[in-house]
């Protein structure tokens, strides 16, 4: 992904295995980027740039190929290996949807349902992000995430007279 800011702190990225343990969490820290993830064996940090909050584009990266991670931010790349390997990175599948620019509102009261219970209280990303890609090794092409996951704005649909066929039981 790319990312501008004149902030220093925001969420930028979260995902998690659907509430159980794992989880990845991208966010500035005072004008770094942070990536804290667990994979299985214990949180992890990794860090990389200063300053980005400078209002330009910077380009971000976190690959995970074994049992290295690695988060680039422009051309500086902080890597470390890590045991476990539950979540899979980018896995659409079985991973919770993937949050851009902070958690939304509605988690306040559905705390059990993140692995990191305390990024909902992380300060949102306030600039622009771009540019986002999204795969895993099972599927190596970018695809959008097309889930809606806040109840709140799902759909309603209100059924047509004409739709309803009499002979069917409800």
């Amino acid at each position: 992904m790319e990312f501008k800011t004149r902030s220093p702190n925001g969420l930028l990225m979260y995902t998690d295995d659907g509430g159980t343990y794992d989880f990845f969490e991208l966010k500035m820290v005072e004008g770094t980027l942070r990536l804290r993830y667990n994979l299985g064996a214990g949180a992890q940090i990794l860090m990389a740039g200063h300053d980005l909050y400078d209002g330009r584009w910077h380009r971000a990266a976190i690959e995970r190929r074994g049992r290295v991670t690695a988060l680039t931010v422009d051309n500086t790349t902080s890597a470390a290996a890590s045991a476990g390997k539950e979540l899979q990175f980018g896995r659409l599948a079985s991973n919770s949807p993937v949050y851009v620019g902070g958690m939304p509102g509605w988690y306040n009261g559905r705390l059990t349902r993140l692995a990191l219970p305390s990024v909902i209280f992380e300060p949102r990303f306030s600039g622009a992000v771009r540019n986002i890609v999204y795969t895993d090794e099972f599927y190596p092409y970018p695809r959008r995430q097309t889930a809606i996951t806040d109840p709140a704005r799902q759909p309603k649909v209100t059924p047509r007279t004409d739709d309803i066929d009499p002979s069917r039981e409800c």
